[in-house]
């Protein structure tokens, strides 16, 4: 019962557990996959057997947000413990990769495991950046994959592969590389991080699992007609310019070819989902298969969100409920299973693994330790979750609420509880004062003023200046 003397020993704040009695970790990241798998309930039509199996056997968060709706800083934040706003870490560009913005003695994640004595191994994309291969034993970045016919929606792609056999892809083949991880015999204790590159662009995925659903039956997401009346300027910028990268309405361009573009991708959005989760189940049975499956802790979760239309965007790169909303499931023998409703963001799984596995850390980090939410000894959990995307603009997910302030100073307000879909931004609804004046209390007061090549456009980039650092 590793897992409940592991327990024991944080809440006797014992040293550090020696190497033989550390846990395993299995690591899984999911590049852009949003809330539309089944336990989340974001779309009805989400076929992802496998994610709900773990989330019923573990400690499931129905709102867990990423610490910014773009890869590299989400990433970033998490693999390193430092939120964007400090870092400055905000997008692709070179001059926000963790090599450029941090300091030399922050380690990420896998090099405190192996600082602790554990034997580290990685593939796929745990880390945007390729330069990041401190703190590994062994990494393999990627593999070559199965040849797909590409097609356009506008300007996004998606595919159907002609193969039966998963191992044919690239994801296939990195479940593969870590499945042989899992089956050697470790004399360590082992951190072993897969990160699926799917269902990011292009949405390929073999046919049967395009087949799940008819296209002709697939469901839209809703979009009212007037659903950005009550929008400020700088959310409709980033709902139609796709701002950091380019000054397209992509939504305008998909629906050039009618509703039925915009069905075509949904539907490959869904199938590629439903592949991923068949990647993952791939996994975890041969983790079940294993010597290892009595001392793994499993750790999943999504880098960030998406769009399908709602709001009239498409991609991440926005602070609303579906870009920045991500699955996140942590599960380990004797854990008592639980649904969590509190919001949480994954800034917190590197301190929360930290006490878990009793690891000697140092260095500073942002977040909290779940450990109180997954022993159930927090039943009253209302820590602010903090989500930036570039320099000044934020999200705060706190109990029932979304506040959105962008740099510029207009804002957006949700109930997320009683408007899960974000139709009615109650920012100038009379009423909500105490509101909106709790939350600006949880709002960052500097933020490191960094603007790269990409985001010299960003709504209220330059605003502000008093309120900002270098």
């Amino acid at each position: 019962m590793i897992f409940l003397r592991l327990l024991a020993a944080i809440f006797c704040f014992c040293a550090p557990l020696a190497a033989a009695d550390k846990p395993n970790v299995l690591f899984i990241a999911v590049d852009d996959l949003n809330d539309w798998v089944g336990y989340l309930g974001g779309h009805p039509q989400a076929r992802t057997p496998h994610i709900d199996a773990l989330a019923r056997k573990g400690v499931a968060f129905q709102h867990a947000y990423c610490p910014a709706p773009v890869c590299g800083p989400s990433r970033t934040a998490l693999m390193y413990g430092m939120a964007p706003h400090k870092s400055g870490s905000y997008g692709h560009h070179e001059i926000y990769s963790p090599a450029k913005r941090l300091p030399e003695s922050q380690m990420p994640l896998n090099e405190v495991f192996q600082k602790n004595g554990y034997y580290t191994a990685g593939c796929g994309k745990i880390f945007h950046y390729r330069e990041v291969e401190r703190g590994w034993n062994e990494f393999r970045y990627q593999f070559s994959g199965f040849k797909t016919e590409i097609r356009k929606v506008g300007i996004l792609d998606y595919g159907v592969q002609e193969t039966d056999n998963d191992s044919d892809t690239a994801d296939g083949k990195l479940v593969d590389w870590t499945i042989a991880q899992l089956q050697l015999e470790h004399d360590k204790p082992f951190f072993i991080a897969m990160g699926l590159r799917k269902p990011h662009l292009p949405w390929t995925a073999p046919r049967r699992y395009y087949e799940q659903i008819e296209l002709e039956k697939v469901q839209l997401p809703p979009c009212p007609e007037d659903e950005l009346a009550d929008i400020p300027e700088a959310g409709k910028t980033f709902a139609h310019n796709m701002v950091g990268f380019h000054k397209k309405n992509d939504h305008a361009a998909i629906l050039e070819d009618g509703i039925e573009g915009w069905r075509q991708l949904v539907h490959a959005y869904l199938a590629t989902c439903s592949f991923a989760d068949a990647n993952v189940g791939r996994l975890l049975e041969a983790l079940e298969q294993s010597p290892h499956r009595d001392n793994t802790i499993v750790v999943l979760w999504g880098d960030h969100g998406w769009h399908l239309g709602e709001k009239e965007h498409w991609r991440k790169m926005a602070l609303w409920e579906r870009s920045t909303r991500t699955p996140f499931i942590i599960a380990a023998p004797d854990m008592k299973a639980a649904s969590i409703e509190a919001p949480v963001s994954l800034l917190d799984i590197f301190p929360t693994l930290v006490e878990l596995c009793g690891l000697e850390c140092g260095q500073p980090l942002d977040g909290n330790s779940l450990v109180p939410l997954l022993t159930g000894a927090d039943k009253d959990w209302d820590k602010p979750v903090t989500i930036s995307h570039g320099p000044g603009n934020f999200a705060i997910r706190q109990g029932p609420w979304r506040l959105i302030r962008y740099a510029d100073s207009s804002e957006e307000l949700y109930n997320i509880q009683e408007d899960p879909k974000e139709f009615t931004n109650l920012a100038a609804v009379p009423g909500h004062e105490a509101t909106l004046n709790a939350l600006r209390e949880q709002l960052p007061k500097t933020w490191a003023h960094v603007i790269g090549p990409r985001f010299k456009n960003f709504p209220g980039a330059f605003a502000a200046p008093q309120a900002t650092q270098e």
